[in-house]
């Protein structure tokens, strides 16, 4: 029952990203919210009155009103945003943080085939984003104790491997660890680009696959936080410049609590490459 609350939560919370267009030839970029389950599961509302909306965001409808003192259950975390359902009313949407308090804590459950993580504190900095506003994430990110391999995978093309070094070296330069190539997702963040080609959209949200959370739980990709970027450039370079110059993107290639990446890079008669990097942490 609990999975597929939480699986109705992400699904329900999926963002629609704005989009930025710019320079003189055609470029698209957008980069998806963050999702973090948390590590606890029942709060209480500390407001007279609390909107539950369909998403992390006050231009989301209110989908259900709770009182103050009501009691919730907590999944999961977008941004400043919890992702909550009311046990009495079935009421399912997100709330903003502020306005509720946690009464127990749990520990989330770690799969057994995953090495423990530990939870390091990492200073994040509030940039201006471009794509889509988003608040800023005061929530403590779990590193792995598992530093990844940054050996290149059989299969990885020429773009795929460029995109990488780029993002490590922009994390060697902030103190981040090293992100090493997932190749299950891979495959999905290959799919997701072409995908963007054969059905002509650019968005996080795929007609054929969802958002990308679901489409990793579909590919059965696990991961305790995730998130992705899109672009649509002629160049590597010039997509990795467009993403570092947007606050959305440039946190998700900074995250320290992400140490997977998986990178789709695929031609595009629209804008010469898509390119898709999904961000997990295990």
């Amino acid at each position: 029952m609990k999975k597929k609350l939480v699986y109705l939560i992400v699904l329900v919370l999926a963002c629609t990203s704005l989009l930025n267009i710019g320079g003189p030839d055609v470029q698209k970029v957008t980069a998806a919210p963050s999702f973090q389950k948390v590590n606890f599961t029942d709060a209480v509302v500390t407001a007279n009155s609390l909107n539950v909306r369909q998403g992390p965001s006050t231009k989301y409808p209110v989908v259900c009103v709770l009182k103050k003192g009501q009691k919730v259950k907590v999944f999961g975390k977008i941004d400043s945003w919890y992702a909550v359902y009311d046990v009495s009313s079935g009421c399912v949407g997100a709330v903003s943080a502020q306005y509720i308090k946690t009464s127990g804590s749990t520990t989330a459950k770690t799969p057994t085939t995953k090495t423990p993580t530990t939870k390091t504190p990492t200073t994040k900095t509030p940039t201006t984003q471009t794509p889509a506003p988003q608040t800023p994430t005061t929530q403590t990110p779990q590193t792995s104790d598992k530093t990844p391999s940054t050996t290149p995978p059989e299969g990885i093309s020429q773009d795929e491997q460029k995109l990488l070094d780029l993002v490590n070296e922009a994390r060697a330069d902030a103190g981040v660890g090293p992100l090493a190539f997932d190749m299950e997702l891979v495959k999905v963040a290959r799919l997701k680009a072409q995908d963007m080609v054969n059905n002509n959209y650019f968005a996080h949200q795929s007609p054929t696959y969802g958002s990308p959370f679901d489409m990793m739980r579909k590919f059965d990709i696990e991961f305790k936080t995730a998130g992705e970027n899109i672009a649509g450039n002629q160049t590597v370079e010039a997509a990795f410049k467009a993403w570092m110059n947007s606050e959305g993107h440039r946190k998700n290639i900074l995250n320290g609590s992400f140490n997977y990446t998986g990178i789709g890079i695929v031609d595009s008669p629209t804008y010469g490459k898509v390119l898709v990097q999904q961000f997990i942490g295990k």
